[in-house]
């Protein structure tokens, strides 16, 4: 039987601070700090320097031995990062990997099944309610994933910042059905509600949320924002589970729930590109709040869209104006059940509140198939619609209420030359230009005409019952324009014209005032 011999081979070791210079390729072991060293030779023997070179081991923190990041181009050559191309910045990757926030860093997982509330509440309080600590506030990350929010609500911290993969990429899903919200706004100190700025907190302020779906399997809010300011939402998605021609509920609730007090007002809120769907409401405001902004929304399968001052009776404290300045600007409504948007005059003052380039299609029906509701009711004065784009069958009314809107200008239309009591065609419906005498009793027509050289600016003023129509024209021309407007009975405008071998074009615009 053949005999091995196995030699032992001894290195230099001992303590860290009694390690000498190593021989070229010798090893020397820190018994104390479990550090691997070789030796790097002399220069003579070609060495770089003298000196010993570590060695990483399982046992060495990578983040902390990495300390030389240096921030590279395309094509791996160093950036300038310093003040010259010898005077790099030099930074530890520890602090490199520091400047992105995850979520998942603090034990969310995003599988859809566990429970992840308690991690990203912890992200969330960890990076924003530091300020003795020495730690930084920064953005937060959201991977793409379904994170469950079954054990509490997320809180909504000052100066947050929250950022996922896209609506339908990064998702929080409620699905318990004792919690009445997904969401809600807190100050430095995590107070919520009524107990928001106690203790001398900071408010709710400069909160931004991009690029997240919120999931609700109950008719619960995924979003309260309460005495709050300059909270942004962009490019996010609000689901819950209403079915169209549903019906309200004993207690319908807002995806969107916006609150206020007098001492601390919420104001300046705004949603930009943001979809809402399958809700009683979208938004639900009762509260004095101020400047709230919906830019390029839409609003699919809801009861109503917009449900503003329902409870505001003008006496109960922090009801007493109700919603103002909420503009909601370049939207898209569809199957909608009742109303788009509601104002409500239950005793408080909610105005300043406008519509203006909208697009309404399948609003109103409430429970079959023919539109019985307008698509925008201004119950309380001083509330505007300007610019909007109205589908509807037959002739019900687009806007109810106690309210003042336009119609844009039409494109030219051709009006013939020796016509007689011809009905105007409106160009955008291919249908008479007529008035609703039970809807829109009073009407103004700005118009302007011209014919050969000759050029006309008017305005045909109308006031009407359902029996009887009453108008009058009032217009400045360079020339005889040869033209005469006139109104029916039942509201139908048209018009005639004298023989000159010319036809007339006509522009105008509609003002209404109900």
């Amino acid at each position: 039987m053949a005999i091995t011999q196995i030699s032992r081979i001894q290195h230099r070791r001992g303590l860290k601070e009694s390690l000498p210079q190593l021989a070229a390729g010798e090893f020397g072991w820190a018994v104390d700090t479990q550090e691997l060293f070789i030796g790097n030779g002399t220069v003579t023997d070609g060495a770089p320097e003298i000196g010993n070179t570590k060695i990483i081991t399982e046992d060495d923190n990578i983040l902390t031995t990495a300390n030389t990041y240096t921030l590279r181009g395309n094509t791996n050559a160093p950036v300038v990062t310093g003040v010259d191309s010898n005077a790099p910045i030099v930074r530890t990757l520890q602090k490199k990997l520091d400047d992105f926030i995850s979520v998942k860093d603090f034990g969310a997982v995003g599988d859809g099944t566990t429970d992840d509330t308690a991690a990203i509440n912890r992200a969330i309080e960890n990076t924003l309610t530091v300020e003795t600590t020495g730690k930084e506030k920064r953005k937060i990350y959201v991977p793409g994933g379904v994170y469950i929010v079954n054990s509490g609500t997320i809180k909504l911290y000052p100066h947050l910042d929250l950022v996922g993969d896209g609506a339908h990429c990064s998702i929080f899903r409620l699905t318990d059905s004792s919690q009445n919200k997904l969401m809600e706004t807190a100050d430095s100190q995590g107070h919520t509600s009524a107990d928001i700025g106690s203790g001398g907190a900071e408010k709710p302020m400069d909160i931004n949320i991009q690029s997240i779906g919120f999931e609700m399997d109950n008719k619960v809010s995924a979003v309260i924002i309460s005495q709050a300011e300059h909270v942004n939402f962009d490019a996010c998605a609000f689901t819950s589970i209403y079915t169209q021609q549903e019906g309200l509920s004993e207690d319908p609730v807002g995806l969107i729930e916006i609150k206020s007090t007098n001492a601390l007002q919420t104001k300046q809120i705004s949603f930009i590109n943001c979809h809402f769907t399958q809700s009683e409401y979208a938004v639900n405001i009762d509260e004095d709040v101020q400047d709230v902004l919906f830019l390029g929304c839409e609003f699919t399968i809801l009861y109503r869209a917009f449900n503003l001052g329902e409870a505001t009776d003008g006496s109960t404290v922090n009801k007493i104006d109700g919603p103002s300045g909420v503009l909601i600007e370049g939207c898209r409504f569809d199957k909608i059940d009742a109303e788009a948007v509601k104002i409500y005059d239950a005793g408080g003052t909610p105005d300043g509140n406008i519509i203006a380039g909208c697009s309404f299609r399948d609003v109103g029906a409430n429970s079959d198939d023919s539109a019985e509701l307008p698509c925008i009711q201004f119950d309380h004065a001083n509330n505007f619609a300007y610019g909007n784009y109205f589908h509807r069958p037959g002739k019900q009314a687009n806007i109810g209420g106690s309210a003042y809107y336009e119609t844009p200008i039409a494109n030219a239309i051709t009006l013939g030359d020796n016509q007689t009591a011809i009905n105007l065609i409106d160009p955008f419906t291919t249908n008479a230009v007529q008035i609703d005498n039970q809807n829109e009793p009073t009407v103004s027509i700005e118009y302007q005409i011209k014919r050969g050289t000759n050029f006309r600016i008017g305005k045909l003023t109308i006031t009407s019952t359902v029996n009887d129509v009453q108008f009058s024209d009032e217009f400045t021309e360079n020339g005889a324009i040869g033209v005469t407007l006139s109104v029916l009975e039942n509201g139908t405008v048209q018009y005639a014209t004298t023989s000159t071998g010319s036809t007339a074009t006509f522009k105008y615009r509609t003002l209404y005032y109900i």
